[in-house]
């Protein structure tokens, strides 16, 4: 019974790795844009129109760190694609049809317990269970299993 909970909380974290990468890529997003909307703040200046040695390094700081954010955001956004790419192989080797449907609206939609169960029509407690069959069938790409190896 150990063994299967240890396997059905391994498959979870594999569907849970889409929505993590895509809350990384929204906090990304949203660090660029609170940055670009410091910097396009009211600054004091002197106002005589020559140039200042300190207003340069201003610039490249802010240029450097938003290259930086920019950078780091692309890499989660590939990240993302690569395991939604995936989740959703995974899912679809998944013989069951309604079961198929379960694991994506809950895993990549990021869909709630409710809505899964009123979009199919059925009680919540049904869908659980359809969601543990599903999870029994689901198999784990051995890529994703390599690369959650060499994280630890």
């Amino acid at each position: 019974m150990d063994q299967c909970r240890e396997e059905n909380e391994f498959k979870k974290s594999f569907l849970r790795s889409y929505r993590r990468i895509k809350r990384n890529v929204a906090t990304l997003s949203d660090q660029i844009s609170e940055l670009r909307a410091t910097k396009m703040g009211v600054s004091c200046g002197i106002g005589d129109g020559m140039p200042h040695a300190h207003a340069g390094s201003d610039l490249s700081d802010y240029v450097a760190k938003l290259d930086e954010l920019i950078r780091e955001m692309n890499q989660e956004r590939y990240q993302l694609v690569q395991a939604a790419v995936l989740i959703n192989r995974a899912i679809s080797e998944v013989p069951e049809g309604i079961e198929r449907y379960v694991l994506t609206k809950k895993y990549l939609l990021d869909w709630g317990w409710g809505r899964i169960a009123a979009g199919l029509g059925y009680s919540v407690r049904s869908v659980y269970y359809i969601h543990g069959r599903g999870l029994h069938k689901l198999r784990v790409p051995e890529e994703w299993k390599k690369e959650t190896e060499e994280a630890s």
